[in-house]
């Protein structure tokens, strides 16, 4: 059981503690990671699990569960707006805003702030994100033979051989004096010195030394302990400044929310967040030499200082008296705090979290104004896309499947009544284009969320022309409730009440469909007196969570159907791209005036009209042919102005028209299904058939049995379904629709 004693020693090769000298040599050989301030670290911890796609920052990060920070979805437009508070941080050299995260209850907030912490945890693991700072190491006396403060005889010349004390065993160190902010070893250099060095450092890299010589790393100073230690030994030794920097250990520190150690939360509690103590009469520091004792030295702690060089979360700060706080405003503006007249640099990334009732309770007290210019307020809601919403519950489902099964679709349907709650109706004066506002004013709340989720899931009854204008006008439609109060996330079915809702529907059935789950909504719109959405007044289909239920059972009706159909014959997609590409090869030949090559014959012959007609009718075009035409011709040439030279895949670049098809396809199998409707009864009695039982022993009859069987094994194997589960939907398309 021993064994990992051996391979715990052997695999941990790194050395986390230097000489100074040793440090700058490493400083000089890459200077960048060991020269950022906060800001600059925790934009660096974000690139490093970010992936290629801009749209995706910290991916890696956010999306991946740890057992103490649990994975958040969604969230693009918070993880932005924090992204960019970091880089205008970095620009001006200084923390200066007090980041709140404000949204409902349940929307993440604090598990966002949980995920910046644990990313900076891990990435201070990795080579990339170490952090160094120092402590002060006092050898015994035999090492110094009273050089410090005892008698004139310096360092240098009592033990000449020796070059630093960073490397000695503890039975060799009298005392150890830790740096109490962590302050970075850069700092012990003079700052005159300091900054003609950052600026030889950076000399090939001008950008970045532009935002450091903004930095308290080019601007700033030690601590008022780690200066007055310094300046002491260094009249000791008479101005020898490296005779002061052999006293100089070097320590690796690794980002800890566990043990604050530059990740801290104060919960809301009332007491000040730092405090000073003296510590030259602490007995456990009565080995410090003489020309230390006579300093009034004093130790600094609380969450403030654990928290510098990092992050320090408030949670719920509206919730504690304004007075605990008031130091906020002064510390944002220089970076400094005040403590028994002592004035102390940080370098903190300050963020809080507050609900949105504590906010516009602190919006009415007589400082929000004072405060406003600190802070800034970005909002953390509830997500409105559906498939992100999804992710949040995947691992309680799948945690929950030795109990309860979800089949396929109905932890979707869920998520989309989540979110049609948290929607609001379109309104037609916000658009300034009248045809962008007629289409999205037409809008159910099922497409607006799905519209939402993708932005190609456009509606079928639109025109080519008018799906053309919503796309190009996507983030409009998105973006509609942003700057208002009401926004759209500000209300809704919050995720804690969906992961009880979850639970509750596991305890009662083991196969749950989305029936199953529509029928624990109806349960749930009474209670009225439980959510605050129930009670808003409908507006057409929006806030009306019984139309919500009645769009989303039709939603996944036509769905389960589809597959249905899919599972009784499929026509190969290549069957279809050549289909398209003689209706397309057809009409733009016709539009150019010019003729079609015949594959079989070779000729070339004039455009088959009545192919193009029978093509059409199939896919049930809903306007003028020759405009659907040229709509189509204008898609294939943008297709070849963003592919060039890249043979056209025609199920690729026009999916619609594949979808269509299949479902004129359908249409035949229309009454071959309708058949099955008969065979179902066959097949319910053959589950319940006992041995006596004699009525299905007839040819017809084990027939019939067998080719319902043969379709709930299709979709078994196909989609995933349990036999109980395609068994329960089968019976209910099929008297829904057949």
């Amino acid at each position: 059981m021993n064994e990992w004693i051996e391979q715990s020693t052997s695999s941990d090769q790194s050395q986390n503690t230097f000489s100074y000298e040793d440090y700058i040599e490493i400083v000089r050989d890459n200077p960048r990671p060991h020269i950022r301030n906060t800001s600059t670290y925790i934009l660096d911890m974000i690139k490093f699990f970010s992936n290629d796609d801009v749209n995706q920052i910290g991916a890696d990060l956010f999306e991946n569960d740890h057992h103490d920070a649990p994975a958040v979805y969604g969230q693009e437009r918070t993880k932005k707006e924090i992204y960019n508070i970091l880089k205008s941080f970095q620009e001006e050299g200084i923390n200066n805003k007090f980041i709140l995260l404000v949204g409902p209850n349940g929307s993440a907030k604090s598990s966002f702030v949980k995920k910046l912490m644990k990313g900076m945890e891990v990435y201070s693991e990795h080579e990339e994100g170490h952090n160094y700072t120092f402590s002060w190491i006092f050898p015994i006396e035999s090492y110094t033979k009273g050089s410090l403060g005892l008698n004139q005889q310096t360092l240098s010349q009592s033990t000449g051989h020796l070059s630093t004390y960073a490397y000695l065993d503890d039975k060799e160190i009298s005392a150890i004096l830790p740096s109490d902010l962590k302050d970075n070893p850069i700092l012990l250099i003079p700052i005159e010195h300091r900054r003609k060095i950052i600026e030889d450092l950076f000399k090939d890299d001008q950008e970045y030394l532009k935002l450091i010589k903004k930095s308290s790393l080019y601007n700033g100073d030690m601590s008022k302990r780690n200066k007055m230690v310094y300046d002491a030994l260094l009249k000791n030794y008479k101005g020898d400044h490296a005779d002061v920097l052999k006293h100089i250990r070097i320590e690796k520190f690794n980002i800890s929310k566990r043990y604050s150690n530059g990740a801290v939360t104060i919960e809301p509690q009332i007491h000040v967040d730092a405090q000073i103590q003296q510590i030259t009469m602490d007995k456990r520091l009565a080995s410090l030499p003489p020309s230390l004792q006579s300093l009034n030295l004093f130790q600094m702690h609380g969450q403030l200082t654990m928290s510098n060089r990092g992050v320090l979360e408030f949670s719920d700060l509206l919730k504690r008296p304004l007075d605990t706080y008031k130091y906020l405003l002064q510390t944002m503006e220089t970076s400094n705090i005040n403590l028994n007249g002592i004035l102390t640099e940080l370098d903190i990334f300050f963020i809080g979290t507050s609900n949105e009732i504590h906010l516009n309770a602190f919006k009415q007290h007589p400082d929000f104004n004072s405060f406003k210019g600190r802070f800034k307020f970005i909002r953390a809601p509830y997500l409105l896309n559906h498939l992100e919403e999804e992710k949040i519950y995947q691992t309680q489902v799948e945690s929950l499947s030795l109990k309860a099964r979800f089949e396929p679709h109905a932890l979707s349907a869920l998520c989309l009544f989540a979110v049609m709650t948290r929607l609001r109706s379109p309104l037609s004066k916000n658009y300034e284009d009248k045809n962008l506002a007629n289409i999205i004013s037409k809008f159910t709340p099922l497409e607006k969320a799905l519209f939402i989720a993708d932005v190609k899931n456009i509606p079928d009854d639109l025109s080519s022309e008018q799906k053309q204008i919503l796309q190009q006008n996507a983030s409009e439609v998105l973006n509609e409730f942003i700057n208002e109060n009401l926004y759209e996330g500000k209300f809704g079915l919050s995720p804690r009440e969906i992961k009880t809702f979850i639970y509750e529907i596991t305890n009662e059935k083991d196969s749950i469909t989305y029936l199953d789950v529509l029928e624990g909504i109806d349960q749930l719109i009474q209670r009225k007196g439980d959510f605050d959405f129930l009670n808003m007044t409908p507006q057409g289909d929006f806030h009306n969570p019984v139309r919500f239920a009645e769009h989303i059972k039709i939603h996944c009706t036509e769905i389960f159907d589809k597959e249905l159909r899919d599972c009784l014959g499929l026509i190969d997609n290549r069957s279809y791209d050549d289909h398209i590409k003689k209706y397309i090869s057809n009409i733009n030949a016709q539009i150019k005036g010019e003729k079609v090559k015949n594959e079989i014959t070779g000729k070339f012959v004039e455009p088959d009209e009545y192919f193009m007609n029978e093509f059409e009718k199939s896919i049930n075009i809903k306007e003028d042919s020759n405009k659907y035409r040229s709509h189509l011709i204008s898609k294939l040439g943008a297709y070849y102005l963003d592919n060039p030279g890249v043979s056209i895949d025609y199920v690729q670049v026009f999916p619609e028209l594949i979808k269509s098809l299949k479902e004129s396809f359908r249409n035949e199998q229309k009454k071959y299904i309708q058949t099955l409707s008969n065979h179902v009864v066959f097949y319910e009695k053959s589950i319940l058939q006992t041995k006596e039982d004699s009525s299905l022993q007839d040819s017809t009859n084990r027939k019939e049995v067998e080719s319902i069987e043969n379709v709930i094994n299709t979709l078994v194997n196909t989609y995933n379904y349990s036999k109980k589960g395609a068994f329960s939907l089968l019976k209910n398309v099929l008297n829904a629709k057949y």
